[in-house]
This record gives structure tokens, C-alpha cells and sequence, in this order.
């Protein structure tokens, strides 16, 4: 199995004190679909600062953020000099969610977090996708509430 060149920790947080950035491409998504506000549909949110090995031993920092709605899973990696962006599943929308360890390619490469399986908001076709996350406790509460959220009917109103 490879290593992961990166290291994870995940941190539950309140949505206000989320990256400025994912708030903002949230909220600009939510309007561009006019999907309403979101500040009355969300229940929970997690923060993953992952930092990479880089060249010559520097250290590349980016933050994988998670907003869990009534109606919609948020994600996205936000740089802090990198352009960045947010995508967004309905929850009915979702087929599958699996610890990353135990999915194919998890086996091959040593990492944390999740792979998802579902369509993307207005997509044609289901796509699975990896989100990172720390293998410490806030890490495994966000990763146990996704499962429930999609097993639970795919949806929680």
C-alpha cells in the first residue's frame, strides 16, 4: 500500500466559522440554482485542514469543507491561493458512501476519508468522488453521519 503524501484533521465547526471562501461559493450556488438561503438548513459542518508533502520539504496547506443541509451535502477543497470551488448532492440523490480504506482504490492508496457514489446536483450521470478526512475522531463523526444520511431514506426533513 502507498503512503499518503498527505495528513489529515478534521474539525467540526459552526457554519459562520467556516472558510470565507466556501461560504461564499455556497451561497452564490444556492442562489445561482435558486435554492434559497441556507442558513436555516444547516446541521452540521466539518473543516479538514490537509497539509502535503511538497518540494524540498515544504509544506502545502488546503482545507476540505463539508456542510451537511436538510436537503443537500456541500463539499469542496478551498486553497488559499488556488482558485477553489464547491460542489452539491441531494441527499436522494446519493447511492452509496464508504469508508475510503475500504473502497478499490483505498486499498492501493493509503488514505482518509470517504468515497461517494451518487449524482452531483443537475447531472446526467452518477460520478463516485473521494473527500478527504482526518482519521481522528471529528473525522470518523462526519464520516458515521454521512452513512446515516444516506442510508437513512436519502433524505432528512
Amino acid at each position: 500500500m502507498k503512503k499518503s503524501d498527505y495528513t489529515r484533521s478534521t474539525a467540526e465547526c459552526r457554519f459562520p466559522d467556516l472558510r470565507p471562501k466556501f461560504i461564499q461559493y455556497v451561497k452564490k450556488y444556492m442562489e445561482d440554482y435558486k435554492l434559497g438561503g441556507i442558513e436555516n438548513e444547516v446541521l452540521h459542518c466539518y473543516e479538514t485542514t490537509n497539509l502535503k508533502k511538497g518540494f524540498l520539504g515544504r509544506t502545502e496547506t488546503n482545507y476540505t469543507v463539508i456542510c451537511i443541509t436538510t436537503r443537500f451535502l456541500f463539499w469542496g477543497i478551498i486553497y488559499d491561493k488556488k482558485e477553489s470551488g464547491v460542489a452539491a448532492a441531494k441527499w436522494s440523490d446519493l447511492s452509496e458512501i464508504w469508508s475510503w480504506e475500504e473502497s478499490e482504490m483505498g486499498k492501493v492508496m493509503g488514505d482518509s476519508g470517504v468515497e461517494v457514489y451518487g449524482f452531483i446536483y443537475l447531472s446526467s450521470h452518477r460520478s463516485k468522488w473521494f473527500i478527504g478526512l482526518g482519521k481522528d475522531e471529528a473525522g470518523t463523526r462526519c464520516m458515521n453521519l454521512l452513512k446515516e444520511f444516506v442510508k437513512n431514506n436519502k433524505t432528512i426533513n
